[in-house]
């Protein structure tokens, strides 16, 4: 995947699901979302149990699997499907380091986002 950038949908859409859900404060720009590691997301900062967290990964995870193809359109890359993505999801968001834009590469690997070219 391209570097962080608001031409490719995976970014803006990873961005504004994270808004929607509550993850990243509103005010945050796309430009700075990127950088934002997953220990700065809200349901990082409110949980300091390792299983709660977990938890909340999983559900985050399947929520974010629900809007982009129940409400934006996205479609599963070959190879990919509701449970690799979800679980792919969770991995990311369990691993502090990690930042948005990394979510987006994950996001990317496993969804064809609406309008998105054949390659």
């Amino acid at each position: 995947m391209a570097a962080w950038n608001a031409n490719h949908r995976a970014c803006t859409t990873t961005w504004t699901t994270l808004r929607v859900l509550g993850q990243i404060r509103k005010n945050l720009t796309f430009e700075k979302a990127g950088a934002k590691t997953m220990e700065e997301l809200a349901f990082w900062q409110q949980t300091a149990s390792a299983e709660l967290r977990a938890v909340q990964a999983r559900s985050l995870a399947i929520a974010m699997d629900n809007i982009f193809v129940m409400l934006r359109g996205a479609r599963y890359e070959v190879g990919a499907d509701g449970a690799k993505a979800t679980r792919d999801i969770v991995n990311t968001l369990l691993d502090a380091g990690q930042t948005v834009a990394d979510l987006a590469e994950v996001n990317d690997a496993n969804y064809r986002f609406w309008k998105e070219v054949d390659e």
